[in-house]
């Protein structure tokens, strides 16, 4: 299987597990302000991580445009 052919998780080196977030608490909180900013930056004992969210789910707009094909219209 090439490169191009793997899923995109897989090249990412993402894992494909869903994890359920708790209804409530810390965890809550933080993806609740995640989804509010889309980018957050965290610093956890000197290491500084930035965390991105996005939607596993394609939208209808990605979706019609992908299937529409040929160049972008003017």
């Amino acid at each position: 299987m090439s490169n191009e052919d793997r899923n995109l998780r897989e090249q990412d080196g993402m894992s494909v597990d869903i994890v359920p977030i708790p209804k409530d608490g810390e965890l809550r909180r933080f993806f609740e302000r995640l989804r509010a900013t889309g980018t957050l930056k965290v610093n956890d004992g000197g290491h500084e991580y930035v965390i991105k969210i996005s939607s596993s789910q394609m939208t209808n707009e990605a979706r019609d445009f992908l299937a529409r094909g040929g160049p972008i219209p003017e």
